[in-house]
């Protein structure tokens, strides 16, 4: 193999010498792995689009809540329970790499248009009888009407002509503030004694649907994909370490540096025991990452016409709603400022914020008509970007991983605390029963659920 001087500042020694001949020799061989990978995630991405939008259809459904209604939201806790059964995962290479089989998800959809409140679920097909049999059983007289068109119809196909129609948007995703498996309030801290008044923790978020003018749109999607057995086992790891981590922070009285104090007498650290907010939360922790937990992505549009367009409404409204649930000593939900559709010439990397912002308006409002979650290969998310779109990380959107608890509380049938007011088109009369052709688990013709071929075989 001849060897190269000019590609040497000085003489190397023969065996890297050889190496370094051979691997420059052989450059054809690295270009062509190159390739081949590169060919071989572009049929990962391609596949897993066909599973997701051919393979499984998807469908609308709207809900319906009767007059009467009184359910707390510790019933929805446990329709996300059997959600979270329904889980499904590529099994073998086959189904990961042939059929492109990635985890299902689903979404919760509170929409007003012009203060007209409606509540959507956005369901693969093929698990709408097994939701539906959840929610039955916890709520029977609550009524299910599937959409034949869409709700994001009612507006242009992208950003850019929703604005040539003279309209205006503001969107963003919420990020978790610390990490997440650090806990939100949940309805179980809202719940009222009898001396006082029953919350219902929809009720800021509704309100704030129905109290906006009849000509503004206001959407908000709720995505949530049960996390599998590898990453819940990885999510109570870190739950783990972090309480560990308290745990040692609490554990030696410690100077403004973080270095534990010496006792002068003995030379060893002095000792404390942890305050009640490091045991609480360590409590709080263990209880999270102790129930099924979902990955989550909540996304949000504010469009209204240009002359009554307000950005500080839409950045506040849904964000506002949200944050009822938030504590300082836990968890709270913070805007995503690398992502939402404000681009300013302050905001790095500091040139062509016109087009940044336009950009980001294109990335967004596409995302939230195609439901879509995070990239399930490394090469989906540059695919999926928009020319002019930096300044976030598209490997990593969301950081947001909730309980079914803490589901629960962000969205839940409304109860009659909120269902006084003109708020939701509601039925007039109880159903008298469940529909019938509901799933019976153990039936000829229906599996388990979360056991089910989602390929339909």
């Amino acid at each position: 193999m001849p060897f190269i001087p000019f590609l040497y500042p000085m003489a190397l020694p023969y065996p890297a010498q050889f190496l370094l001949d051979w691997f420059l020799a052989a450059w054809w061989l690295w270009v062509f792995l190159g390739l081949l990978i590169f060919a071989f995630n572009l049929w990962k991405v391609y596949i897993q689009e066909y599973y997701k939008k051919v393979t499984n259809p998807w469908t609308l459904l709207e809900m319906h809540i009767p007059r009467e209604f009184t359910q707390t939201p510790r019933a929805m806790e446990q329709i996300f329970v059997g959600i979270h059964a329904l889980k499904n995962s590529a099994s073998d290479l086959e189904e990961q790499y042939w059929d492109g089989e990635v985890p299902l998800w689903f979404s919760f959809e509170p929409v007003s248009f012009g203060g007209e409140v409606h509540l959507y679920l956005f369901i693969p097909t093929v698990r709408r009888k097994h939701i539906e049999a959840l929610f039955y059983a916890m709520y029977p007289d609550i009524e299910f009407t599937e959409v034949e068109e869409d709700y994001i119809h009612r507006l242009p196909a992208t950003a850019a002509e929703l604005y040539e129609k003279g309209y205006r948007m503001f969107g963003n995703e919420l990020l978790m503030d610390k990490n997440p498996v650090y806990p939100i309030k949940t309805y179980i801290d809202f719940e009222a004694t009898t001396e006082e008044r029953e919350v219902d923790t929809m009720g800021p978020l509704l309100e704030t649907l129905a109290r906006i003018d009849p000509r503004e749109y206001l959407w908000a999607q709720i995505l949530f994909r049960p996390k599998v057995e590898n990453f819940i086992n990885e999510f109570k790891k870190e739950g783990d370490d972090e309480i560990n981590k308290i745990r040692e922070t609490g554990r030696f009285v410690r100077d403004p540096g973080g270095k534990p104090i010496l006792d002068p007498e003995t030379g060893f650290p002095m000792y404390s025991i942890p305050s009640p907010g490091q045991v609480e939360a360590m409590k709080a922790i263990d209880r999270k990452i102790g129930k099924p937990v979902f990955d989550v992505i909540i996304r949000y549009m504010y469009i209204s016409p240009r002359e009554i367009f307000s950005s500080s409404f839409g950045r506040r409204s849904i964000f506002m709603a949200m944050n009822q649930a938030s504590t300082e000593s836990f968890n709270k939900f913070k805007h995503n400022v690398l992502a939402w559709t404000l681009a300013k010439i302050w905001y790095p990397p500091y040139i062509f914020p016109k087009r940044r912002a336009a950009a980001r308006r294109e990335w967004l409002y596409d995302k939230y008509r195609q439901r879509d979650m995070y990239p399930d290969t490394l090469l989906e998310a540059p695919l999926k970007m928009k020319l002019y779109h930096w300044g976030f990380n598209p490997w990593k959107v969301s950081n947001v991983a909730l309980a079914t608890d803490e589901l629960a509380t962000l969205f839940h049938p409304p109860t009659a605390a909120v269902l006084t007011g003109p708020i939701i088109k509601r039925t007039d009369a109880r159903r008298v029963g469940p529909p019938a052709g509901l799933p019976i688990y153990g039936e000829e013709e229906e599996e388990l659920p979360g056991l089910d071929d989602d390929n339909g075989k």
